[in-house]
């Protein structure tokens, strides 16, 4: 199994870490998909007011070479509210409570909603340091995508993940076929935080029309098993997205294609300031963001990207170059903006390699 984590107040939140558990060792960059993977889970509120309605969607893609013939089962768990010591597997401690995880929502699996309470800041006791640090409320929402049959398991400990992935004949499947994992929503009264903005996508130098580009909910028809849909190389338009393959496989050896979704630093939405930390240090404090790189074929010469940082400010040069695979075809990227409250936004490109 593989279990992936987004969250955390202090560190960068949105992040999707990796721990394998019992599978061996895992050499493939993080930034190369050749299995099923979950690559972000985006909420419309990253920072939730006491009582408000949270809408959460999964971004995730099977890379194995089985994706055509098998169905994942995407599921999310019942929110856990405000756990014991914040920890995440205190959420564990009544493996019951994951039955409702193991039935998908066939019309709807990529997306969910939570409830907050109305109290999820007040129930809290107050530090007993007298510090700083602003009362919050904590709510985790567990998600999972499997190549099988999703099954409670028998319990293990109080830091066992409940649920497992099962193929047809009852055996439990591995890393690259069950991804799960959490991703966290914090409360503090009066602070608000919005995901980064995506308006556009350049590839080679070219602002691509909106036709030859997803962000947001629009990826969700290219995302998961989806075919990707064939490119006219001879077309004016999309021969912008046709590159010769390389030899070296995706090594930095290989030509590099340019690239970036096009995100405005004078955006609102993109300036936004972390209000926690500022409350915390005495002092105004930006938004720690960054952008994640993607692919299912060839490699990048940085698959993580500065977009902003909390002292210096924005970086301009948040791109990064794709190397070309040697197997022509077709090829997903996809670039995942975060900010460290919790904030996401996300686009995506095919591209075609002769």
């Amino acid at each position: 199994m593989r279990i992936e984590l987004s969250g955390g107040v202090l560190s960068w939140a949105g992040v999707l870490s990796l721990f394998l558990l019992g599978c061996g060792p895992d050499f493939d960059p993080p930034s190369e998909l050749h299995s099923l993977r979950v690559l972000a889970v985006e909420k419309d509120v990253p920072y939730a007011q006491p009582g408000e309605t949270v809408n959460l969607q999964m971004l995730w893609q099977d890379a194995s070479p089985l994706a055509a013939e098998r169905n994942i089962a995407i599921s999310w768990s019942p929110p856990c509210f405000d756990p014991p010591g914040d920890l995440y597997y205190a959420c564990f401690s009544d493996p019951a409570s994951f039955g409702s995880m193991i039935k998908q929502d066939p019309a709807n699996p990529e997306h969910t909603s939570v409830d907050i309470p109305r109290d999820i800041i007040s129930r809290r006791p107050a530090p007993a340091d007298g510090s700083k640090n602003p009362a919050y409320g904590l709510t985790y929402v567990f998600f999972a995508a499997c190549a099988g049959e999703l099954t409670l398991l028998p319990s293990s400990g109080d830091n066992a993940f409940p649920v497992g992935c099962k193929d047809a004949s009852g055996k439990l499947l591995g890393a690259d076929d069950f991804v799960a994992g959490y991703t966290s929503i914090y409360s503090f009264e009066g602070f608000s935080n919005h995901n980064p903005v995506i308006s556009g996508f350049q590839f080679r130098g070219n602002t691509l029309p909106s036709s030859e580009f997803c962000v947001g909910d629009d990826c969700l028809t290219r995302d998961g098993s989806t075919p990707a849909v064939d490119i006219d190389c001879q077309d004016p338009i999309q021969s912008a997205l046709c590159v010769p393959a390389c030899s070296d496989d995706g090594d930095s050896s290989c030509t590099a294609y340019g690239f970036r979704p096009t995100i405005d630093k004078n955006d609102p939405a993109n300036q936004d300031q972390d209000d926690v930390s500022a409350q915390l240090l005495g002092r105004d404090v930006g938004e720690q963001m960054w952008i994640d790189y993607y692919t299912d074929a060839g490699g990048f010469k940085s698959p993580v990207r500065l977009l902003n940082d909390a002292t210096n400010g924005w970086n301009d040069d948040y791109g990064t170059d794709f190397y070309a695979p040697k197997a022509p075809g077709l090829v997903r990227i996809w670039a995942i903006a975060h900010d460290n409250r919790g904030g996401t936004a996300w686009s995506g490109v095919t591209l075609k390699v002769q």
